[in-house]
């Protein structure tokens, strides 16, 4: 069911004077006179559009939404939404997306933008209802507040430290997507609860943050959680490896038991085959990602008994030992990537003909042995 649709379909259920024309005439019309004239109007829809945000589990609207699919009751939609959310904006329960801080922009650009946007007019400390509406999202900041304690709550429930580090695909993933996460980031940041931290690799940005799931405020980015941020990157990527992997043996041992049930046992055989070389892939795999999982748990079980200097010092030891680098993380990733393309062209032998199916499999067979 779309958005709209489920909109529609909880005030007919929750409002229950909706179809009446005479009130929606009153709720409809523009606002007029003093506040005390116009306020329970006001706060009918101030409280509709939180009630229908929370229940679609959002914090993040589009005015344009609001007009063309919420209330939108046969073509016509409530004069006084603007004036409404310019309200809503005064009293600090709407901020638009773009004056949300990006904590991984750093201070400095932060401060220039502040700077930038009173020198061109552009600051939001004095717009217009129509100003106001014609962003294309604006973040309600009681629902924003309460994400974030789920949030800061649901990692709580998986890590026993007093901080925890994720990467940022895996926080954006959390709150709901990349604008929900920089808002929710940005709200944490402010409150001392996160920190947005980096790591360069080989061209590319490993990205994540360092949330606090305690009372105290989060500690300053150290070395270690850096190390750690590339752990749990190859912990997700290894993680997305397996179940692509998974899925594919899943296919072949399906298309291997049909063969063999319709009596074509070289089919049969030649996906069995297939199976096999899927089957070592998932294991090396497995036994790498084992290995992340195990440094990992080591170095949360040393910040739970050390203080953060020494956590740090065995944090590094571990890693030495276990002689994960970046160098052997790449390589790996890119063998096990390898493997993939291989079980690939494997099964686009299966829709050749037979004499080029021959002569592929030969090809591939050469291929896999030097390898």
């Amino acid at each position: 069911m779309e958005e709209s649709e489920k909109v529609r379909e909880w005030i007919r259920k929750e409002v229950q004077d909706w179809d009446d024309e005479l009130v929606c005439r009153a709720r409809f019309k523009a606002f007029s006179g003093q506040r005390s004239d116009w306020e329970p109007i006001y706060l009918f829809w101030r409280n509709l559009i939180l009630t229908i945000a929370r229940q679609l589990g959002l914090f993040i609207i589009r005015p344009s939404h609001l007009k063309t699919h919420w209330f939108n009751r046969g073509g016509l939609t409530p004069l006084c939404l603007d004036d409404v959310l310019f309200v809503m904006y005064n009293e600090g329960e709407i901020v638009p997306t773009v004056d949300v801080a990006d904590p991984t922009s750093g201070r400095l650009s932060q401060i220039f933008r502040r700077v930038t946007s009173s020198v061109l007019g552009l600051a939001s400390s004095t717009p217009t209802p129509q100003l106001l509406v014609s962003h294309e999202r604006l973040v309600l900041t009681p629902l924003l507040k309460d994400k974030a304690v789920q949030i800061v709550e649901g990692l709580s429930e998986c890590h026993w430290n007093s901080w925890c580090i994720v990467t940022m695909k895996r926080f954006r993933d959390l709150c709901g997507g990349p604008f929900e996460g920089s808002a929710i980031l940005s709200h944490l940041s402010a409150q001392g609860k996160a920190r947005y931290l980096s790591l360069p690799n080989r061209g590319d940005l490993f990205e994540g943050v360092k949330v606090s799931i305690s009372a105290s405020s989060v500690p300053s980015v150290s070395s270690l959680d850096r190390d750690v941020l590339h752990l749990n990157w190859t912990r997700e990527r290894l993680q997305q490896q397996l179940d692509v992997i998974d899925r594919r043996c899943e296919t072949l041992r399906k298309s291997a038991l049909a063969c063999l049930h319709s009596g074509n046992k070289k089919v049969a055989l030649r996906h069995a085959r297939e199976l096999k070389l899927a089957n070592e892939s998932r294991e090396k795999c497995a036994n790498f990602l084992n290995r992340v999982v195990e440094v990992l748990d080591f170095i949360a079980n040393a910040e739970l008994t050390k203080k953060v200097s020494e956590a740090i010092q065995i944090g590094a030891k571990a890693i030495k030992e276990n002689r994960i680098s970046m160098e052997e993380v790449e390589d790996s990733l890119q063998e096990i990537e390898e493997s993939i393309d291989t079980l690939k062209q494997l099964e686009n032998v299966i829709e050749s003909t037979p004499c080029t199916q021959l002569r592929m499999m030969k090809k591939i067979s050469k291929r896999s042995s030097r390898n």
